[in-house]
């Protein structure tokens, strides 16, 4: 079923097979589950047409009368000009852990106050599933090094916290100005026995760390290359067995 699930994911939406238990296509429900990432001021991932990078924005306002919804001002702002000239854009977000998936186009832009807004067609079609529950790792005491030399924040170094499939948590002895909602690109950490993993985060939680100083922040991936996350899954797997091991 895996397999399979995953060849309809990676179709169009416009292609896939309507029997899906994951596709949804009444209007009503696409409506409900917009507004609903809108009501939780969700943040969603946007990546513009045949583009291979992911910008950061959320839900404005859903008008399903007039056909449309409007999107926050993509961050980082270089998405902006892609957005314009690709038109097209696929869409996904996390409502309460469950994820969605949709692709749009482009109907209008304007901005208020400085800041740009994009007027996108409602989607027809759009997927809604609940993952299975990811373990997570605890790597405090192991020190996996993690470190990001890419986007809007300057470079940052640390050790990972924890490790899932859905993404990290990492503990850095500085203090860089970071936000929920904000992508690091070009992020890597180096696994033992399984060498480095190459991803992109975007920020679910920042914290300052009460002692020592520093801080630490969660992400979940928005771009990791199917062999990378075959390495996580063996590692964290190893380290399951591992953790039954010594509760026998």
């Amino acid at each position: 079923m895996f397999r399979a699930l995953k060849r309809i994911l990676a179709e169009p939406l416009g292609n896939a097979k309507k029997r899906s238990k994951f596709l949804v296509t009444k209007k009503s429900e696409i409506v409900a589950l917009l507004s609903q990432a809108h009501k939780k001021k969700a943040f969603l991932t946007l990546q513009p047409g045949s583009q291979d990078q992911f910008f950061t924005t959320a839900i404005l306002g859903v008008y399903p009368d007039h056909g449309l919804m409007v999107l926050d001002e993509l961050s980082p702002a270089v998405g902006h000009k892609q957005f314009l000239q690709e038109k097209q854009a696929k869409v996904t977000g996390r409502i309460d852990g469950v994820e969605l998936r949709f692709e749009t186009h482009l109907v209008g832009e304007g901005s208020k106050s400085g800041i740009a807004f994009y007027k996108v067609a409602m989607p027809t079609a759009l997927y809604f599933r609940q993952q299975r529950q990811t373990y997570r790792v605890s790597l405090k005491g192991v020190g996996v090094p993690f470190y990001s030399l890419g986007g809007a924040t300057p470079s940052i170094r640390g050790t990972l916290r924890d490790l899932s499939l859905g993404g990290v948590g990492v503990m850095t002895d500085c203090n860089v100005s970071l936000s929920r909602g904000d992508t690091l690109e070009l992020c890597a950490i180096t696994l033992p026995d399984k060498g480095d993993i190459k991803f992109t985060l975007i920020i679910d939680s920042v914290h300052d760390n009460v002692r020592g100083g520093g801080m630490s922040f969660g992400g979940h991936f928005c771009k990791l290359s199917a062999a990378d996350r075959n390495k996580m899954r063996k590692y964290i797997a190893e380290a399951q067995r591992k953790y039954a091991k010594r509760s026998r």
